[in-house]
């Protein structure tokens, strides 16, 4: 029976994921790698009830540290930041001049993905919460608007809602090619120098955890009952040895903590 290298990862590393999965099957045809994509916080809750991951790829460093950190994972490498931007829909144009216009036009309808289940989801929150730093009042008017939009699952291709605008990642943007808005840093989650701002704003997901905004840090750790440690930890060496600033992130490495415990060696 050939094993298989179970690894979960959110959607926004997903190209690259993706392409380690296929170089990595190509050399191991025995023990082939398999993704399961999906929302980081539904991820980690996954494992967290028992699904076996090997690796888990998550777009927020602080999931690991609040829900697995230290019994469930003694460490990860943090492989590249971000920031978030507003996408133009079909059919739509939006930039750095005009998003603010864009936005609060009463007749325009915006998303976000679930910031229960996605970072992406509740970074886009935080960011529309330090909004009033850039123009008072404007974090009131974003939150409160009547076509803000949260999207949850996806139905089929064609079936779900139609929006002019989507919060989202730089690096998706840039990937797509569409026109984008780049946000004031101030809200946009990208700079070091803006930690302490950016932690005025807060999501709850439940009851225990809470989320302060924070420079995203996207990241990759090996969980503490990963089936196969050994071929996980050679997978995601071979997937943080990729170009990251080439494939539209912003630079942001370092490890924290061991990625490989030590009572396994």
């Amino acid at each position: 029976m050939t094993k298989e290298l179970k690894i979960f990862t959110a959607g926004v590393a997903m190209g690259a994921a993706d392409q380690t999965v296929s170089q990595w099957n190509v050399k191991n045809p025995d023990f082939p790698a398999k993704l399961s994509p999906g929302g980081s916080v539904a991820g980690v809750k996954q494992y967290l009830a028992g699904e076996a991951f090997d690796v888990l790829i998550v777009a927020d460093e602080g999931l690991i540290t609040s829900l697995l950190m230290p019994q469930e994972a003694s460490g990860y490498a943090v492989f590249a930041g971000n920031k978030m931007v507003v996408v133009a829909g079909p059919n739509q144009s939006i930039d750095s001049t005009n998003w603010v216009e864009k936005l609060t036009d009463p007749k325009a309808v915006f998303a976000h993905f679930d910031p229960v289940a996605d970072p992406g989801g509740y970074r886009a929150v935080l960011a529309m919460s330090l909004a009033d730093h850039f123009q008072p009042g404007l974090s009131k008017k974003l939150l409160e608007h009547p076509g803000r939009l949260i999207l949850t699952k996806p139905g089929p291709p064609g079936t779900g809602p139609v929006f002019d605008y989507i919060f989202g990642y730089y690096s998706m943007a840039k990937k797509r090619g569409a026109s984008f808005a780049q946000l004031p840093e101030v809200m946009d989650l990208s700079a070091d120098a803006l930690a302490a701002t950016y932690a005025e704003a807060e999501f709850r997901i439940d009851e225990r955890t809470v989320i302060r905004g924070a420079p995203i840090a996207h990241a990759l750790a090996i969980p503490a009952k990963a089936p196969n440690p050994v071929q996980a930890l050679e997978w995601s060496q071979l997937f943080l040895a990729q170009d990251f600033s080439a494939l539209g992130f912003l630079p942001r490495q370092r490890l924290v903590g061991s990625l490989w415990p030590s009572e396994r060696i």
